[in-house]
């Protein structure tokens, strides 16, 4: 102790040289643990760099300038399929009195067009929409999609009537809200109306019964594809046809009128019906020799209608598609 008072300067000195080696010593290992870390993250990085240099191709300024060009080009491509596609149109200011005049005068102008063009339709046929018929008062948020239906089903039945096929059996679309019984042959019950967010599009299910011949089918095909609104056909199924009772207006004479010959007596309207008759019996009165007899098919076609959702207006556009699955 008689040592250290009298060389306390050299022991306090030798104290702080002490820590001043532990302390520097802590901070090289750190240092040296940092500069690992780094060296670590230098290799990864410098592989990185030799895995770009080596690909195929090589990220030059040539190879770039054609990743811009196809760019442009995959642009291009989606503006001009753009124009394929309707936009998605949310009837505005439509009440429960304003939708029912609407309905009434779209199936009534489609009853006289089918009887114009020789369509049957099944009895007392409502294109899918007799719940609203019956039905005094409409949800609000139905008549918007309700309407947008109306709209397809009509664009659909004008094809079908400009094909001229023989009947139409059914048409089938999606449910919208309490109004439609999920128990009714005319709804998809399986399917809904969905959004594609990729796409940024509503995607409305149908389905279209019908009997006719195939040139009534090619007719019908020709129609989705050359139609204003983008139909994208899923399934076609064929099967035999069945005979279909007509009812007495369906045989009027009047409803001839504007229908070629050649139509009329296809279909046995008016007074070609007494024309087949005949020929058949005699043409199989003939012994030995083939007849053809054309039978009716009945042709099921499942399609989706494509339509983009609106670019100003996204969230009210969404909502009108999504609308559809209110139960």
């Amino acid at each position: 102790m008689a040592w250290i008072k009298r060389n306390l300067l050299f022991v306090v000195g030798l104290a702080v040289a002490a820590i001043l080696l532990l302390g520097s010593s802590f901070y090289l290992y750190q240092s040296w643990d940092q500069s690992q870390t780094a060296l670590s993250e230098l290799q990864a990085k410098n592989q990185a760099l030799d895995a770009i240099v080596n690909t195929d191709p090589f990220p030059n300024p040539e190879n770039l300038k054609q990743v811009k060009e196809e760019q442009q080009r995959v642009e291009d491509f989606k503006k001009s399929a753009s124009s394929r596609f309707t936009e998605l149109v949310k009837p505005e200011g439509l009440d429960n009195a304003a939708f029912k005049t609407l309905l009434e005068g779209r199936l009534a102008g489609l009853v006289r067009e089918a009887e114009h063009t020789g369509v049957h339709l099944p009895e007392k046929y409502d294109f899918t929409f007799g719940e609203q018929r019956k039905v005094l008062q409409i949800p609000e948020k139905a008549l918007a999609p309700l309407a947008i239906h109306l709209d397809d089903v009509t664009d659909i039945c004008h094809i079908l009537f400009a094909a001229r096929v023989h009947s139409i059996v059914a048409i089938k679309r999606t449910t919208v809200g309490t109004n439609d019984s999920n128990s009714s042959t005319d709804f998809l019950l399986a399917k809904k109306v969905s959004t594609n967010s990729v796409a940024g599009a509503a995607i409305y299910p149908y389905e279209i019964t019908f009997q006719g011949f195939s040139s009534e089918l090619s007719a019908v095909l020709s129609g989705l594809r050359d139609a204003p609104k983008a139909f994208d056909i899923k399934t076609v199924n064929v099967e035999r046809g069945t005979a279909v009772e007509t009812s007495s207006t369906a045989l009027n004479p009047a409803l001839t009128q504007g229908m070629a010959p050649s139509m009329a007596s296809r279909y046995g309207l008016g007074p070609y019906a007494r024309m087949q008759q005949p020929m058949a019996t005699q043409a199989s009165a003939r012994p030995n020799e083939p007849v053809l007899e054309p039978k009716l098919l009945r042709f099921t076609i499942g399609l989706d209608i494509i339509k983009l959702l609106p670019t100003t207006a996204p969230k009210a556009a969404k909502t009108a598609a999504t609308a559809q699955n209110a139960r």
